[in-house]
């Protein structure tokens, strides 16, 4: 018989697990750079941030003049104002607490984590699919909506199997129980 332990790690079990803990770990690592992100928006000025950038694809902009990336992070950085800064690294911070939290929650089989994950993902999913279709449509805002629509498929459909696991665990304790 095999009880689901509180910090126990995530076992793997099917090929759909495997998928699963390569989802949350990339939301693992998009959760930390935001969160490194955020710190930088909230305790750098808009002069640190635009000299960091511009010293982070100046060796780009020397080989490619136009390349879009290193030109979008300058024309970006170029007119931050503080409320926006500030705007940003708290939407940041809190965008990265959020996914640490239930990443590190589903992988040490912390129950709770599932709904959390599910609510608080789900609703900045729901603040992402608004964003694409009435404040700007870019193809990688409708790519990282679609990614974390199947993350919120994959952690539903988990935390049933796993709820559902607990439960008939829970009962076959409880007949061992009464059978003594």
């Amino acid at each position: 018989m095999e009880f689901i332990r509180k910090n126990e790690l995530f076992k793997v079990s099917q090929p759909l697990d495997v998928v699963f803990i390569f989802s949350l770990v990339i939301k693992g690592i998009d959760g930390l750079v935001e969160l490194v992100g955020g710190l930088m928006l909230f305790f750098f000025s808009q002069p640190q941030i635009q000299h960091l950038v511009m010293h982070m694809t100046h060796r780009e902009l020397i080989e490619d003049p136009h390349d879009l990336i290193s030109n979008l992070l300058i024309k970006s950085t170029a007119n931050f104002t503080d409320s926006v800064r500030y705007f940003l690294a708290v939407y940041l911070l809190v965008h990265a607490a959020v996914k640490l939290i239930s990443v590190v929650g589903i992988i040490t089989n912390r129950l709770w984590a599932y709904p959390f994950a599910l609510i608080t993902l789900g609703l900045l999913t729901l603040y992402q699919i608004y964003h694409v279709f009435f404040v700007n449509a870019s193809l990688f805002m409708i790519a990282l909506t679609i990614f974390d629509i199947f993350i919120l498929w994959m952690i539903a459909y988990e935390y049933k199997h796993r709820r559902k696991r607990l439960l008939a665990l829970r009962e076959e304790r409880e007949e061992s129980q009464g059978d003594d």
